[in-house]
């Protein structure tokens, strides 16, 4: 990455640099139907952004209208303002009740079971859906459940989830949804900060057809949870011999007991919806939180623009609700992506929205497609690290399958590079190739946990693409590239400081329990801008492209930990002093974990020691944050106010060979170990297939 402010780019290889252009087909019953209404409808979003979200508010059943759609912050500080003031509603009535009446027997939801041959598929109609979370609510409410109360939800990616979700949503309650991959020990940090009353936990989780253990990771850990009232067991295998704990409930049986009907709690546009843990480059990771009505409709407007999907909402022609567009998010709802694009977005739009409990792996490398085939998805959005993997299984696990019905496909997480741009372009999308390539859309989706929804992105059926940028701003989002000083970027191709200078709808309103946090994170560096903490250019042509961190977040498989929580982890080990990571690049995840670690005075470094490292942070902090690589080194560079010169740690991995200024070091002779230590270690190499 070139340093800041400094032009690159402009000798990218030409075909990277091409325009790929979406099936004309698409537009002719879009939303939208060309670049000239896409830009005149921005326009409008920017200028009078009351008058445009007011209008797309209408969208949302109210129980009580909104008096003013956005009422502007005064400072700098309350740079969000509020939106919707005086309104009230309820999500879950908008996402499920409000369809019972008119399409009962509509498909809602289908819910897919690891299985090996696809043959456990839950398919949800709105009356049906409406009927668990009703019984789920009401069994949360027999345990004392009430409205503003934290419910974490540690599951799988199964029906009860999102039914979990939006029964909370229903009674007022917040969820904090922790991701299924995440240890025990992330598990109950999160309790810890919010003061959760109910954990709702599975029993066993099932993967590449084998019972793992969920619940028996909570033992030793759960007892010194001391908000936890009931930790309430989802039963998925019904294994007796999982650990039984005094708080338990057999949540299951609970639902099961209830009545099939359940008031909606009337909500203030601004009340709480759920807290997501994110991490940050510094101390233990913040609880994003976001509100009712704003993360609502914003999610609802990106998604109707954007994928240009049949729904309850605009059948676009259509008189069957049964032929409905199928949307299929590959995402874990444990982050933000599955909370807006499997759950509240889709269902509130009255789209079809799909959910797969496996790995795109198991039992073959062709499970993502197999799925497309049989359910007749028209919309597939996943992510880059599983194009990455799926591309190195080879083609063949693609061509066998019948992708005819897709009209879309999308990428999330992290920047598409161009290798698997072009094989999500060519082989799984078909599209054609030469001067002015044709095909499926691909859309790149640029958002993050604390916006919401998407705030770079191309209108699928409209947008010319090009790979690995996200082209163009979203309705109501106006970024601004800024230089160290807070100057406005205008040259083409040069790396700056991403930001926004006015908010949307969606945006997080505060992290949960620390406002100054969140005022120092994403508002203080520049007074009126919110601070993506990410660098990125625009190229001649208007694209935007997104280049990466411009903090200590690193992301692996699209997933974003934090510096301080993965160090914290491996500190813990009782041999190691100290430890720094850094991102290193890797074929199938876009990036992993490259550790260098300190060892404690008279531990020998051995290759043994090396593994009980990772097995130790595996336990502690869960599988996404492996360190893969490990250098033991005797120390790391550091300022003279001890702060780690990652820069630095960087360039030593990648074996560069400017370091760049290394005169304000305490230590600058490590710098001359590390190097050394890196050239012993020679050229790493990955099993692709992992």
């Amino acid at each position: 990455m070139a340093e800041k402010g400094t032009v690159i780019g402009e000798s990218a290889d030409a075909e990277k640099q091409k325009k790929y252009y979406p099936n004309p087909e698409l537009a002719k019953k879009a939303r939208i139907k060309d670049m000239k209404e896409y830009w005149k409808k921005y326009d409008l979003s920017i200028n009078d952004p009351e008058k445009f979200w007011g209008e797309e508010a209408k969208m949302v059943t109210w129980i009580q209208p909104f008096k003013k759609a956005w009422q502007k912050g005064t400072t700098p500080e309350d740079f969000v303002g509020k939106w919707f003031v005086g309104g009230k509603l309820n999500i879950t009535y908008n996402c499920v009740d409000r369809w019972v009446d008119k399409y009962p027997d509509a498909t809602a939801m289908i819910c897919i079971r690891e299985t090996e041959n696809l043959d456990k598929i839950d398919k949800y109609t709105y009356k049906s859906l409406k009927e668990k979370v009703c019984k789920t609510a009401n069994a949360l409410k027999s345990l004392g459940v009430k409205k503003s109360d934290r419910v974490c939800v540690w599951l799988p990616m199964v029906d009860m989830l999102p039914i979990v979700m939006l029964a909370c949503a229903r009674i007022g309650a917040i969820h904090s949804v922790v991701f299924g991959g995440f240890s025990a020990e992330a598990v109950s940090d999160r309790i810890n900060d919010s003061a959760c009353k109910i954990l709702i936990v599975a029993d066993e989780v099932m993967r590449s057809g084998k019972a793992r253990p969920m619940k028996d990771n909570l033992k030793g850990l759960i007892e010194k949870c001391a908000s936890i009232e009931k930790v309430c067991v989802i039963k998925l295998t019904s294994n007796p011999a999982v650990y039984k704990y005094e708080k338990d409930i057999d949540f299951s049986a609970l639902i099961e007991k209830q009545k099939a009907d359940s008031p909606c709690e009337p909500m203030d546009s601004e009340d709480p919806l759920f807290i997501l843990y994110t991490s940050g480059s510094t101390g233990k990771p913040k609880g994003v939180v976001h509100t009712i009505a704003g993360y609502l409709i914003y999610g609802m407007v990106t998604n109707k623009y954007v994928w240009d999907y049949s729904c309850l909402i605009d059948m676009k022609g259509e008189k069957d609700p049964a032929k409905r567009d199928v949307w299929y998010c590959t995402a874990d709802i444990g982050w933000i992506t599955g909370h807006s694009e499997i759950v509240y977005s889709p269902l509130a739009l009255g789209a079809i929205t799909c959910m797969y409990e496996g790995v795109p792996t198991w039992p073959h490398g062709g499970r993502f497609w197999e799925i497309c085939q049989k359910l007749g998805v028209t919309h597939f959005y996943t992510a880059p690290t599983a194009l990455r993997s799926l591309m190195s299984l080879g083609n063949e696990n693609v061509t066998k399958w019948d992708l005819s019905k897709i009209k879309m496909l999308g990428t999330v997480g992290e920047v598409c590079n161009f290798p698997e741009w072009k094989w999500y372009w060519t082989i799984v999308g078909k599209g054609s190739t030469g001067d002015k390539p044709v095909g499926r859309p691909i859309v790149d989706s640029y958002w993050q946990t604390e916006t919401g929804s998407y705030m770079m992105v191309n209108l699928g059926a409209i947008t010319p693409m090009k790979p690995g940028s996200c082209t163009f701003p979203f309705f109501g989002i106006h970024p601004k590239l800024l230089d160290e000083e807070g100057k406005e970027v205008k040259t083409p191709n040069t790396q700056s400081y991403f930001c926004y200078d006015m908010p949307w709808p969606g945006i997080m309103r505060t992290v949960w329990g620390d406002h100054p946090r969140f005022i120092k994170t994403y508002l203080a560096q520049f007074p009126g801008k919110y601070v993506t903490g990410d660098y990125a250019l625009i190229d001649a042509e208007g694209y935007y492209f997104i280049l990466g961190r411009a903090d200590d977040v690193i992301k692996v498989s699209g997933h974003r930990l934090g510096s301080a929580e993965v160090e914290s982890a491996i500190n813990s080990h009782p041999k190691v002093a100290e430890s720094a990571i850094v991102p290193y690049p890797h074929p199938v995840k876009g990036a992993t974990i490259f550790a260098y670690v300190t060892l404690m005075k008279g531990v020998e470094p051995t290759d043994a020691l090396k593994a009980d490292i990772q097995k130790h942070v595996r336990t502690v902090a869960g599988p996404a944050v492996y360190p893969e690589i490990i250098m033991f080194t005797p120390a790391v560079p550091k300022t003279r106010s001890g702060k780690i010169m990652r820069r630095i740690l960087k360039a030593i991995a990648l074996q560069e060979t400017k370091l760049g200024d290394i005169t304000t070091l305490a230590n600058p002779e490590v710098v001359e170990a590390l190097i050394e230590a890196r050239k012993k270690l020679g050229e790493i190499k990955f099993d692709e297939k992992k």
